[in-house]
């Protein structure tokens, strides 16, 4: 049985797409952006966690 995932409001889904780029922008030239990002992601909860990754792979894939 899987649990449903609480539904991202317009503003989450805004500023994780605004991180998804920051991050995709800085992943050749700027180590300390990309931590921090990364850092940020990594106490986000579990839905949350999972919509970036999902962004970021679909803008990774148009860099």
């Amino acid at each position: 049985m899987t649990t449903q995932q609480p539904q991202l409001t317009e503003t989450q889904k805004s500023a994780i797409e605004q991180m998804v780029i920051n991050r995709v922008n800085a992943m050749n030239n700027d180590a300390v952006l990309c931590d921090a990002i990364d850092n940020k992601v990594h106490n986000m909860e579990e839905h949350l966690k999972a919509y970036f990754h999902e962004r970021f792979h679909f803008h990774s894939k148009k860099a």
